[in-house]
C-alpha cells in the first residue's frame, strides 16, 4: 500500500495451510532466517508486512478460508481475508462483525493491533469480540488460543502484535444487523469551529447512545485548494439518521455542504464505496497520539499541525496531501472493552473522554522522505509544547494499528499489561523467534516499544 513497504524479500512464501506454516517457521528458526509475515498490508510502517532480501516474507494470499456457524453466530477467517471479502459473506446472512470503518485491511492484522470501528462505542474495541485463534508457536507447535484454552496467549493477542506467534484464522462473534446508516459527509473550509466543538462533544456526551459513532477528518490537498477542509464519517447501528448522538455533526448545528446520512445499507455496501485508491503509488505514514476531550486542546492541535506542514513547503512536495483524522473515544467503548477476558490496551475510566488523532501524510517520491519526516517530527513536537503551554498533554496511549515506526506503543498500555507481555512471551516464545526474526513492527522487549529496525 505503501511504496517505502516495497522491500524485495529473497522469497515469498504463501503457505495455504497451518502444517505448510509449520513446516516454514521450523525450517527458518532452526537457520536463524529472518522473516516478515503479511495480512492485508495495510500498516504504512515498511518492515511491519514485509522484509528486505535478507529474509522470507510469508504471504498470507492463500489462507482465505471463510466459514459461519449453523447459526450465524460465529465466523472462522483465514489470516488472508480482508474485510470487503469478510463484509460481503456476511451480508445476505443479516449479521455482521466488529470490524474495520474503511480501508482496505486484513482481519487478522486488525485484532492484533487492538482495532476500533463503527461498532465499538457499542461492542468495544474489535478484539472484544474474537471467539478464539488458531496459531502456530514459534517452535512449529500448533495451538489454540481462547478463554478455555491458553487464556494467557488470547489476551496477549488482543492488541499485542505479531509478538507471540503466526495466527493462521480467528474466530468472530457476530452481530445481528438487518440494515444501518451512514454518510460520508463534507462540511467545507468553514467549518472548523462547529466540526472541533461536535468532535468533542461526541466524546464528552454520545457515549449514551452507543449505536451511533463517528470518525471525523480534516484535509488538506494543496494542488487542489489551499484551504484546508473538514468532513466525517456517520454512523448508526439502528439505522436512525437522526439519532441523539448525531445532534452536533448534522444539521442545523453542522450543515454539511455535500453528503448525506444514508439509511438502509450495510458494511458490504458502504465498503465499495472506498474500494479505490488513488494514491496506491504513494508513500504514506501513520503517526498517532491521543488527547483529552477539550475543544482547546484539539484546535491547538488541529492549529499547529496545518501552521508548521505549510510553512515547511509540503505544498511543494509532489502529490502530498495529508488528514488529520479523530475517533472520539466515549467511556462507553471502554466499559464494552473489559469483556470477553479483557485486553492488554491498558484503557481504563481515566482514559475517557478522549480524542484519538492520527496524521496521514502521503506524497510521491522518497526524495521527500526526510523533509516530511523531519517536519511532521517538528509539528508533533510542537503540538505536545502548545498543549503543555496551555494546561493539557497528551495521553499516554499508542494505538499499534496507527503507530508510527518508534513510536512507544507498549508503555502506552502501562508498566502492568507491558510486564504483563514480556512475561507471556517467555511462556510461549521463549527462544524469541517472533522478537528476533519477526524484527518490523512493535516489539514488546525493545525499549520504547519499537524495533529499531
Amino acid at each position: 500500500w505503501s511504496t517505502d513497504s516495497w522491500m524485495g524479500p529473497a522469497c515469498v512464501y504463501t503457505p495455504s495451510t497451518t502444517a505448510m506454516v509449520t513446516a516454514g517457521i521450523q525450517l527458518l528458526a532452526a537457520r536463524d532466517v529472518p522473516f516478515a509475515i503479511r495480512g492485508g498490508g495495510f500498516m504504512p510502517v515498511s518492515n511491519a508486512a514485509n522484509i528486505g532480501p535478507e529474509g522470507i516474507l510469508f504471504s498470507n494470499t492463500n489462507m482465505t478460508s471463510l466459514n459461519i456457524t449453523a447459526d450465524n453466530s460465529v465466523v472462522t477467517v483465514g489470516a488472508g481475508i480482508k474485510f470487503g471479502r469478510l463484509y460481503d459473506f456476511l451480508a445476505p446472512l443479516k449479521v455482521i462483525v466488529n470490524g474495520v470503518r474503511l480501508g482496505d485491511v486484513g482481519v487478522v492484522g486488525f485484532h492484533l493491533g487492538g482495532g476500533i470501528g463503527f461498532f465499538s462505542y457499542e461492542h468495544g474495541v474489535a478484539p472484544t469480540t474474537v471467539e478464539s485463534f488458531e496459531c502456530v508457536l514459534g517452535n512449529g507447535t500448533a495451538v489454540t488460543a481462547s478463554n478455555s484454552s491458553n487464556p494467557d496467549l488470547f489476551w496477549a493477542l488482543r492488541g499485542g502484535g505479531n509478538n507471540f506467534c503466526y495466527v493462521t484464522s480467528l474466530s468472530l462473534y457476530t452481530i445481528p444487523s438487518e440494515s444501518i446508516a451512514l454518510g460520508n459527509i463534507a462540511y467545507g473550509s468553514g467549518a472548523k469551529e462547529a466540526y472541533i466543538n461536535g468532535m468533542t462533544e461526541f466524546a464528552l456526551n454520545a457515549g449514551s447512545d452507543p449505536k451511533t459513532s463517528c470518525e471525523g477528518q480534516s484535509r488538506w490537498n494543496p494542488s487542489r485548494s489551499a484551504d484546508v477542509t473538514y468532513h466525517s464519517f456517520l454512523f448508526n447501528s439502528d439505522n436512525n439518521p437522526s439519532a441523539p448522538g448525531l445532534v452536533n455533526l448534522t444539521a442545523p448545528v453542522l450543515p454539511p455542504i455535500s453528503g448525506n446520512v444514508t439509511t438502509d445499507t450495510s458494511m458490504s455496501d458502504w465498503y465499495k464505496l472506498f474500494q479505490g485508491f488513488p494514491d496506491f503509488d504513494n508513500r504514506k505514514r501513520f503517526l498517532f497520539y491521543s488527547i483529552p476531550a477539550s475543544t482547546e486542546a484539539f484546535t491547538i492541535a488541529t492549529d499547529t499541525y496545518y501552521k508548521v506542514i505549510q510553512e515547511a513547503g509540503l505544498a511543494d512536495v509532489r502529490g502530498f496531501f495529508t488528514a488529520l483524522s479523530v475517533m472520539p473515544i466515549t467511556s462507553n467503548i471502554i466499559a464494552a472493552s473489559t469483556g470477553n477476558g479483557g485486553n492488554p490496551l491498558g484503557l481504563n475510566a481515566s482514559s475517557v473522554p478522549a480524542l484519538w488523532l492520527v496524521e496521514s501524510p502521503s506524497w510521491k517520491d522518497g526524495e521527500s522522505d526526510i523533509l516530511v519526516d523531519s517536519t511532521h517530527e517538528k509539528a508533533n513536537a510542537e503540538i505536545k509544547a502548545n498543549l503543555e503551554a496551555a494546561g493539557h498533554s497528551m495521553l499516554p496511549f499508542v494505538y499499534l494499528s496507527d503507530a508510527a515506526k518508534g513510536q512507544p506503543v507498549f508503555e502506552g498500555y502501562g508498566t502492568e499489561s507491558w510486564d504483563r507481555l514480556k512475561a507471556i512471551r517467555d511462556v510461549y516464545d521463549p527462544a524469541e523467534v517472533f522478537q528476533k526474526l519477526v524484527t518490523g513492527g512493535a516489539k514488546v522487549t525493545a525499549e520504547r516499544g519499537q524495533s529499531a529496525k
